[in-house]
């Protein structure tokens, strides 16, 4: 019993023993890594301190420089004179930059104008061309259809002629006409009025050609007619005629002495005797005649 006691008591110490050894080996391991931190940090306190030396240093020396570029730049800097001379040749160079822009934006400025002038120009150009061709058109059609219907009347006449030995002498309504050509040979055709002319002449043959006028040659000699024959009323009491068939004052300006004429002229494009005026200036040279259709026998 009393060595079992023993043996436990001497375990336990041991135990106890154990125990502060590590405890005491754990403190060692504690104040060594404190140690060892601390160590660590005071180094680099050290390097930073260092670092913040070598900067200040470098600060220093970079500042010595510049004041020494300072001084030798103040050493060789030009004289006044020097750079007025440049300011006047900056402010010149200015100048001129601003004078080419301008003449260059001046000249693109007219070249604009000029193209938009020849641009409105042209569209002027060619629509007073589409005008003046609508207009020449206008005038050819019309021209045509009066043509046409002059033609329709001549032949118109001519069947009245050859039909009854009478004529309307161009007047009174085609429609009307016809339809008494139709009615006097008793036939009625359907279609145009160019049509039922064409179907009357047919049904007349070659009596209708028969009555044909002739043109008026170009080449028989003008007789002049007195003013009265001529159709012309100047308003004016009648009055002896003198050698050239006409009254004793000018029939066409009623104030001078005989210096115009009345004379029958033939007209080649109505295919008809028509009425002009032939003005004739006894006070040229050589006496120019010139006729004028009257307005009543065009």
């Amino acid at each position: 019993m009393l060595r079992a006691r023993e043996a436990e008591r001497f375990a336990a110490e041991e135990a106890q023993r154990e125990e502060q050894r590590a405890a005491a080996a754990a403190r060692k391991a504690a104040q060594a890594e404190a140690a060892r931190r601390e160590k660590e940090a005071a180094d680099r306190r050290a390097e930073e301190e260092k670092a913040r030396r070598r900067a200040k240093a470098a600060e220093a020396t970079a500042a010595k420089m510049e004041a020494k570029a300072k001084n030798n730049k103040a050493k060789k800097a030009p004289s006044a004179c020097t750079l007025e001379e440049e300011r006047r040749a900056r402010a010149a160079a200015e100048l001129r930059a601003q004078e080419e822009r301008a003449a260059q934006l001046a000249a693109e400025q007219e070249s604009t104008r000029r193209a938009e002038r020849e641009a409105a120009e042209l569209a002027g150009a060619a629509e007073r061309a589409a005008l003046r061709e609508d207009a020449e058109l206008a005038e050819a059609l019309r021209r045509s259809e009066a043509d046409a219907e002059e033609a329709l009347a001549r032949r118109v006449s001519r069947c009245e002629e050859a039909v009854s030995s009478e004529s309307t002498g161009g007047g009174g309504d085609l429609q009307r006409r016809v339809e008494r050509l139709e009615a006097s040979l008793g036939t009625a055709t359907e279609g145009s009025l160019e049509e039922r002319v064409g179907a009357i002449e047919r049904l007349i043959g070659p009596e209708a050609g028969e009555v044909a006028e002739q043109p008026l040659s170009a080449t028989e000699p003008l007789a002049a007619v007195s003013l009265a024959d001529a159709g012309l009323d100047t308003g004016r009491p009648a009055a002896p005629e003198s050698t050239m068939g006409g009254e004793t004052t000018c029939i066409v300006c009623f104030a001078r002495v005989k210096s115009h004429a009345a004379v029958p002229r033939g007209s080649v494009g109505s295919k008809r005797p028509t009425l002009g005026v032939a003005i004739v200036k006894p006070s040229q040279h050589h006496a120019v005649r010139t006729y004028r259709p009257h307005p009543l026998h065009r």
